[in-house]
């Protein structure tokens, strides 16, 4: 599926937080009409500039009073030639700052009057192509004169859907100042975000910076776009590749996809899952569930913690010491002092890669492996640390042996899951 982007409507309030700049990925910014100035602009911008967001400018009426959500009788040619100040003024706080302005959304009262009038739509799209050239994507409604305007002038089109606001049974929205126009709540924000971008009918969402709770909001719809948004490929007949999405553990990735109506098989990796199922016969895509995931989710509860008993008798033990200009002593401490998460398993059953190492005692896996390295022995190779399952071949660092510990058995299978948290406790 296409990327769907948060926009958030800036640049509007004095206090405005810069978490709604980490948030976005497009900042409409307000260029005069109905708020912003000088100043506010150029926050804007550099707050932008600083957190990788895309700049749209946001004109509107020239309406402070009443912040633009009042439809005014203004001429075609005078509203052209208002909307072509604002963005100027926008455009060239952004050729000092060197943020470029490659987005457009006309503000309240105008974005809808100017949807249903043909001759305010050419007027608002001019306007800002007079300023800010052709080369910029339009934000509005799915349908109405703003799209088909916009498209007739070469422009890319974004249909935009509110996060945020309310709706009406038949999808338009609820008038503000009437029950349930504004939303308040994370959550219902979160389900609307799901909703809509699952929908396929638009292709960006908005959170009105100035709504309260905004922040909270954008957070919440944004960790649904990402996870919707994640880099997903074909991996061979039966297969898909999947970015690992951040706002969800490797654990919960694992056993939701596992669980999912088709698939076979699911491989958890650091950065990325595969998900395996009957060509014939393939599941639902998987950032679709993992987005209802998400949107489920409460507080992720703290993984469990493993605590492992380890013998420092290991082969390698001085060898790493000397490599790194430590004492044994002194890398042992670091090794026992650490707290490590469960990254991936593989290689052998119940294999676990433990991370991150101190990084004063990462050292390379050994230039020549052993044909066998005894089962239980804690190894050392890069900023991985692992308890070695059974007896096998292996080019890890002996550091130690691990002490009635079982990483394996058959019938339960591995005992380190994936997001463990563990630790090694000195042994004699």
């Amino acid at each position: 599926m296409a990327e769907c982007l948060l926009n958030i409507d800036l640049g509007e309030l004095p206090d405005e937080d810069e978490q709604l700049y980490v948030a976005a990925q497009v900042a409409n910014i307000a260029c005069g009409g109905h708020a912003g100035d000088a100043h506010s602009m150029r926050r804007a911008l550099e707050l932008c500039a600083r957190h990788g967001t895309r700049a749209g400018a946001h004109p509107s009426f020239e309406d402070r009073a009443n912040f633009g959500r009042q439809e005014l009788p203004v001429a075609p040619e005078v509203l052209r030639a208002q909307v072509a100040a604002q963005c100027a003024r926008l455009g060239a706080l952004a050729s000092e700052v060197g943020v470029p302005v490659r987005y457009a959304k006309p503000h309240g009262a105008l974005y809808h009057a100017a949807n249903r009038e043909p001759a305010l739509a050419r007027a608002v799209v001019a306007g800002v192509v007079e300023s800010l050239g052709a080369g910029l994507t339009f934000l509005g409604p799915a349908s109405g004169a703003l799209r088909d305007v916009a498209q007739e002038a070469g422009l890319a089109y974004a249909r935009e859907g509110f996060a945020d606001r309310g709706t009406r049974p038949d999808g338009s929205l609820i008038p503000r100042g009437q029950p349930g126009a504004v939303l308040t709540d994370a959550g219902v924000a979160r389900e609307n975000a799901l909703r809509l971008a699952m929908g396929g009918t638009v292709d960006t969402l908005c959170v009105h910076g100035d709504s309260p709770g905004a922040v909270a909001m954008a957070r919440e719809v944004r960790a649904v776009l990402d996870v919707l948004s994640l880099r997903s490929e074909s991996f061979g007949e039966g297969a898909w590749r999947l970015v690992l999405p951040e706002r969800l553990g490797p654990r919960v990735v694992l056993d939701t996809l596992k669980a999912t109506p088709g698939v076979v098989d699911v491989v958890v990796g650091e950065e990325a899952a595969c998900v395996y199922f009957d060509p014939a016969a393939p599941p639902e895509d998987p950032r679709h569930v993992l987005g209802r995931l998400v949107v489920g989710s409460g507080p992720a509860g703290e993984a469990p913690l493993v605590t492992v008993r380890v013998r420092y008798d290991g082969l390698d033990l001085p060898g790493v010491a000397e490599r790194v200009g430590l004492s044994v002593e002194a890398v042992v401490r670091l090794h026992a002092s650490r707290e490590y998460t469960v990254r991936t398993v593989g290689f052998l059953p119940g294999f676990a890669y433990l991370g991150e190492v101190d990084a004063r005692i990462a050292a390379p896996r050994l230039s020549t492996p052993r044909t066998r390295v005894p089962a239980l022995s804690v190894g050392l190779a890069g900023r991985r640390t692992a308890i070695y399952p059974l007896a096998s071949p292996g080019g890890w660092n002996l550091l130690g042996t691990a002490v009635d510990f079982t990483p394996f058995r058959p019938e339960s299978g591995a005992q380190l899951r994936l997001g463990d948290r563990v630790r090694f406790e000195r042994v004699d």
